[in-house]
């Protein structure tokens, strides 16, 4: 890259390159739009460059932001773009010769307040979301509006079983295509998740269960397993369409549920039940296993101390083992 690439160029080249979903794109291009707004502010000579780009940087992206009350996700969001970006352009040599990004990250942990993600309570009695569906009577006959009613009783069994089974994100679920899970044949299946990275989520039998007969009485050869059943039938169900799935439930249990709790409870369940935090890591698809470990690991204390109970010896017992040796 040339030595005096202008910075609206720059963010131009890393967007067309960047591998992510359409949805991070559309968010990093965002993001990079306050943060050049923020460098106009700044007062650097026009047309800037990447090269007049300081280690202070972010740490003063972050203030400004914070200046225009910006949500905290929002501020977290515009900060991994401009990093990106920073990144990107110190990999291409186009930043200053002087410039270390670990530094600029360095200043920019020296003004974010600290703060621990928040601990994730989902309700105990999220399973009742399955059984609300699964104990709906499924209308007999073969009227459209009958078959329709019960299509869509059968689409909201298949969903809520694939969350709870998969623990799999709300955006990982409305993209599988019905030779994903092979119409319900198949216990693991790939899916795209975060950052384009691939991973396997798996499916319990009533999961498979539920999707075989939802797909059965489908009759058709739509692609997306989820499809709609109302004005678009046939298009891709959206995350919002799921969303409404599992808020319908909620709302007549007189409980409060997101389809991301099913994520959050089954970690959960699964830690209590003895699972190590490296096979959570993988099931939620987590590329570091610091996240886990920081959202989940409160709930892996009783196992540890029960590990810790099992494994200490008192000092009588010590030396006897001692002697024996």
């Amino acid at each position: 890259m040339p030595d005096d690439l202008n910075l609206e160029e720059a963010i131009e080249r890393f967007l067309r390159g960047l591998q992510a979903s359409p949805r991070t794109c559309k968010t990093y291009s965002t993001g990079l739009q306050a943060f050049t707004a923020f460098l106009h502010e700044k007062g650097l000579p026009q047309p800037i460059t990447v090269r007049a780009l300081t280690e202070d940087v972010l740490e003063d992206f972050f203030l400004w932001l914070n200046k225009r009350s910006y949500s905290r996700f929002t501020v977290q969001t515009y900060l991994a773009a401009a990093t990106s970006l920073l990144r990107y352009l110190f990999r291409h040599h186009s930043l200053s010769p002087d410039f270390s990004i670990e530094r600029a990250k360095e200043k920019l942990r020296s003004v974010m307040p600290r703060s621990s993600y928040p601990i994730p309570h989902p309700d105990p009695e999220l399973p009742a979301i399955i059984l609300y569906y699964d104990q709906m009577p499924l209308p007999d006959g073969d009227a459209p509006k009958i078959r329709l009613a019960r299509l869509r009783i059968l689409r909201s069994r298949a969903i809520v079983h694939t969350l709870y089974a998969s623990a799999g994100r709300i955006a990982e679920v409305a993209a599988l295509n019905r030779k994903d899970v092979a119409d319900g044949r198949r216990r693991e299946v790939i899916v795209t998740g975060k950052g384009q990275k691939q991973r396997f989520i798996f499916l319990t039998p009533e999961a498979q269960r539920a999707i075989a007969n939802y797909v059965k009485e489908r009759r058709d050869d739509y692609e997306p397993l989820f499809i709609s059943h109302g004005r678009n039938y046939g298009h891709r169900l959206s995350t919002v369409s799921i969303w409404a799935t599992v808020k319908k439930a909620a709302k007549a249990l007189g409980i409060h549920v997101t389809p991301h709790d099913f994520r959050h409870y089954r970690a959960t369940q699964m830690l209590e039940e003895g699972a190590p935090l490296e096979a959570i890591q993988d099931i939620l698809g987590h590329s570091d296993i610091s996240t886990t470990r920081r959202v989940y690991a409160h709930y892996s204390k009783p196992r540890i101390r029960e590990i810790f109970d099992r494994t200490t010896l008192p000092p009588e017992e010590a030396l006897k083992r001692r002697e024996l040796c």
